[in-house]
C-alpha cells in the first residue's frame, strides 16, 4: 500500500459502535483527520483520541431529511473531502447520493443495488441463477394460502426477517404442528407476516467473506469462521478466526460481479456439517460488525475505501493472513454466564475464557492507547438498561418499516 494519502478530512457516521471506531481508529491512526457523527450524544467514538470533533446529526429513520441536511451543513462547515457511512445509514446516504456527490466523495453501490443486496428474497433468486447454493426457502404467503405443505418441509426450519441483521427475529420451529400454531397469530414481532420467509436450517459451521469492489472489479477480501456469537444461540460473532474456503469466496465474488458492485459488501455463509457445501445466508451490503478481522489480517478495509473515493479505485490487494483472531469484547463478555451455565465442565470452560486463544488477540471495541471508548458503551448500555428495565435493552433508534 503506498503511503497515507493527504486530504481534507472525513465524516464517519454512526459513531456509537464498534464499526465506526476501527475505521476512525484505522483512518486517525495514518493521520487523516476524522469527525465522528451520530445522533446520541454518549456515542463511544466521540471520545476517542482518532477523532478530531464531532457532531449530533437528527435520527436518520425518524428525520430523514434532516439527516441529510445536516449532513450537508457540517461538510461544508468543516470542509469534509469524504463521507464514510457505516451502518444502515448508509442506505439512506445512498439514496441521496447524488445530492451528497456536489459536496463530499463517497465510496458507495447505487441504492437500487443495495435494495437487492439486502432483502433476502431478492439475492436469493440472483444467486440461485449462478447456481450458488443457498438454502431452501418458502413464503409465508404460500404456507399460509396452503400451496405449501408444512409436512413437506424439512424441520428444523427457520423463520426469518427479509430485511434484518444481528439475530433479530429469527426463530428455530422444530415441527409442523410448532409452525402451525405460530402462523396462527396476526402478527410475528408486531410485525406483518409479509417480513419474514421460512427457510430450511443448515447445519454447521458459520463462516463469514467480506469484499471489495470498485465500479464491478474485485479488489480485496478476508474470510473468517465465527468462534463465538452473541446471542449464543447464534448472531454477531464475538469471536473469530481468518480461514480460508475457496468456494464460498469464488460464490460471492462472482454474485457481486453480477451486481457490478462498488464499495464494502460481507456475507454469511453456513459450512454443512456432512457435506462440506457453503451455504449462502445472508448479506450485508456495508460495513459489518467483524471489520476489524480484515485490519488484522492486513486489509485495511477503512482505509481501502477512503482512497477509492479520493482517487476513484485502488491496487488489488491479492492476499489476507490466514490463523489471525479477533474479538468483540464487549459482546464476548456477554456471553459468558448463558455459555457457563449451559457447560458440563464449568472450571474448565472459565479457563478456556479467559486465557488468550492466540497470541495475539485483536479487539474490536478495546484498547490500551485508547480506553475511554470501550467505557462510554458500557456506560452507555448501562444507560439503555436502566431506562428499558432490561439487561438486553433496545437500540437508541432503528428503522421500524423496510428500505424499499
Amino acid at each position: 500500500m503506498r503511503p497515507t494519502l493527504r486530504t481534507g478530512p472525513v465524516i464517519v457516521t454512526n459513531a456509537r459502535n464498534r464499526i465506526a471506531y476501527n475505521i476512525i481508529k484505522s483512518l486517525g491512526q495514518k493521520g487523516i483527520p476524522v469527525y465522528s457523527a451520530d445522533s446520541i450524544p454518549r456515542a463511544m467514538s466521540f471520545s476517542s483520541r482518532y477523532s478530531k470533533g464531532h457532531f449530533l446529526y437528527p435520527s436518520p429513520f425518524t428525520d430523514q431529511q434532516g439527516f441529510i441536511d445536516c449532513l450537508i451543513k457540517n461538510i461544508i462547515k468543516l470542509k469534509v473531502e469524504v463521507l464514510i457511512p457505516v451502518f444502515e445509514e448508509t442506505f439512506l446516504i445512498a439514496k441521496h447520493k447524488d445530492r451528497l456527490s456536489q459536496y463530499v466523495k463517497l465510496a458507495l453501490p447505487a441504492y437500487e443495488q443495495i435494495i437487492i443486496a439486502h432483502n433476502k428474497d431478492k439475492w436469493e433468486t440472483v444467486a440461485r441463477s449462478l447456481n450458488i447454493p443457498v438454502p431452501k426457502t418458502v413464503t409465508i404467503e404460500d404456507v399460509r394460502n396452503l400451496k405449501t405443505d408444512l409436512h413437506s418441509l424439512s424441520y428444523p426450519v427457520l423463520i426469518k426477517p427479509k430485511q434484518g441483521g444481528g439475530a433479530w427475529a429469527i426463530k428455530q420451529i422444530d415441527s409442523p404442528q410448532e409452525l402451525q400454531t405460530l402462523l396462527s397469530k396476526p402478527l410475528y414481532f408486531d410485525r406483518p407476516w409479509s417480513r419474514f420467509f421460512i427457510q430450511e436450517k443448515i447445519i454447521g459451521e458459520t463462516m463469514c467473506v467480506a469484499m471489495l469492489f470498485c465500479k464491478g472489479q474485485y479488489k480485496a477480501k478476508i474470510a473468517y469462521k465465527q468462534l463465538r456469537d452473541y446471542p449464543v444461540s447464534g448472531g454477531q460473532a464475538t469471536l473469530r478466526i481468518s480461514i480460508s474456503n475457496k468456494d464460498a469466496e469464488t460464490n460471492f465474488q462472482r454474485l457481486l460481479e453480477e451486481f457490478k458492485w462498488h464499495g464494502v459488501c460481507q456475507a454469511d455463509f453456513v459450512v454443512d456439517g456432512r457435506t462440506g457445501i457453503a451455504y449462502l445466508i445472508d448479506i450485508n451490503p456495508r460495513f459489518w460488525g467483524s471489520l476489524v478481522q480484515g485490519i488484522a489480517c492486513g486489509v485495511d478495509f477503512p482505509y481501502l475505501v477512503f482512497k477509492m473515493a479520493v482517487e476513484g479505485d485502488v491496487e488489488q490487494v491479492r492476499d489476507f493472513k490466514i490463523g489471525v483472531m479477533t474479538r468483540w469484547l464487549g459482546g464476548d463478555l456477554m456471553t459468558f454466564f448463558p455459555l457457563l451455565r449451559s457447560s458440563k465442565e464449568r472450571l474448565a470452560f472459565i479457563k478456556k475464557f479467559l486465557t488468550p486463544y492466540a497470541k495475539r488477540v485483536t479487539y474490536d471495541d478495546f484498547s490500551l492507547k485508547d480506553p475511554i471508548p470501550f467505557l462510554s458503551w458500557v456506560i452507555d448500555g448501562v444507560m439503555r438498561s436502566i431506562r428499558d428495565h432490561s439487561l438486553s435493552p433496545s437500540p437508541h433508534d432503528s428503522l421500524t418499516g423496510i428500505w424499499e
